[in-house]
């Protein structure tokens, strides 16, 4: 094993670590950290998968029943992250149809399983001879091309279902980071197997496949160690080294004092009811400078400041919602600060998880 094989074992241990504390983790969603968990502890095993075929160990007898498991990661991958997403985005329970997500992993299981349980000695003579497709039902010279158009297929559905619906989360760059990384080792994978395709590389020189997935898992170090707190729904901004208000002259004692002063203005003047309210406005009313309120906005309540006014309008229509069943939606949402019907839906669902007319027959 050389010196680039044995980093990429640190960063394998490392991974396998963090999927056991994921296991064991209490806080937050079970279900979501023991999909986050199976979903590292996949990256884990690939990466040991890897380390073994590099240093000519996987064919060993020791290890040769191992040979051909790395399909079972990448099947796994894109499922498994696409319902982690979707269950910290929605909170939704598992519906039976959700098991069609896991079709690919049982055929990969059921279509290998007569060459998994050949012995040892099976397996290396079968190797050897080059008659590996004599042990599987299915044998296609298709098949990492099925794997790259399903890898390719859910890093599409990551982007199509959740990234507009991630940006208004706490967590919105972790999740966004968490799907990048996806991405990151899908167009890793897929480079690689085009370039050995077209000869342009040696089909074993699929280190920067490696390189892909232990970004993933050093993000991850990152993040468990400096700031587990991001897995519950703090802000990235207040994790990453830079900071974007390191140099703005406002103190954090300062910044609380302005953040119990706007919550005061906020419930005694209520300027959120104001439709042609801007951050200028805000500032204004409150003697600061426009980017000195922004950062007390962005920093004390984790919010944009269309997102901040948007939720306090938010609030005041759902008052309005439970106390008046005679009222139109029409007049509900302009007596609430909304200037038009699209915003209003969309914030209403943004804060609530529900639409208007959803939150009022549940009201009533």
């Amino acid at each position: 094993m050389n010196f680039l094989e044995t980093i990429f074992l640190f960063f394998a241990l490392q991974a396998f670590v963090f999927s056991i504390l994921f296991f064991l983790r209490k806080k937050g969603d079970r279900i979501a950290n023991i999909l986050l968990g199976v979903y590292i502890l996949l990256f884990s095993y690939n990466i040991i998968y890897n380390i073994l075929y590099w240093s000519k160990l996987l064919n060993s007898p020791q290890f040769i029943h191992l040979s051909f498991t790395n399909r079972i990661p990448w099947v796994s991958y894109g499922p498994i992250l696409y319902l982690y997403l979707r269950r910290v985005i929605f909170k939704g329970k598992f519906r039976a149809i959700d098991a069609l997500h896991f079709m690919p992993l049982l055929y990969v299981l059921i279509n290998y399983s007569p060459y998994y349980f050949l012995s040892a000695h099976e397996k290396i003579e079968a190797l050897k001879n080059g008659t590996v497709g004599h042990h599987v039902y299915f044998y296609t010279q298709h098949f990492i091309k099925i794997i790259i158009a399903l890898m390719l297929f859910y890093c599409g559905q990551l982007f199509l279902s959740f990234n507009h619906i991630i940006k208004s989360f706490n967590s919105s760059r972790w999740l966004s980071w968490l799907s990048y990384s996806f991405c990151g080792y899908v167009l890793s994978f897929s480079s690689y197997f085009l370039l050995v395709y077209f000869n342009l590389l040696d089909e074993g020189s699929d280190y920067f496949i490696g390189f892909s997935m232990i970004f993933f898992t050093g993000l991850l170090f990152y993040f468990a160690f400096l700031q587990p707190q991001v897995f519950d729904g703090l802000s990235m901004d207040k994790v990453l080294p830079f900071k974007k208000y390191r140099k703005t002259g406002l103190t954090k004692d300062h910044s609380l004092e302005l953040k119990i002063r706007l919550i005061n203005l906020m419930e005694k003047d209520k300027p959120y009811l104001d439709s042609e309210l801007r951050i200028v406005h805000l500032a204004k009313k409150l003697n600061l400078s426009r980017h000195h309120m922004s950062q007390v906005i962005n920093q004390q309540f984790d919010l944009s400041f269309f997102d901040f006014i948007n939720k306090y309008r938010v609030d005041n229509a759902k008052k309005m919602i439970s106390k008046d069943n005679n009222l139109s939606m029409t007049e509900i949402l302009y007596s609430s600060g909304f200037n038009n019907r699209v915003s209003f839906y969309k914030a209403f669902k943004k804060f609530t998880q529900m639409t208007p007319s959803e939150y009022k027959e549940k009201s009533f």
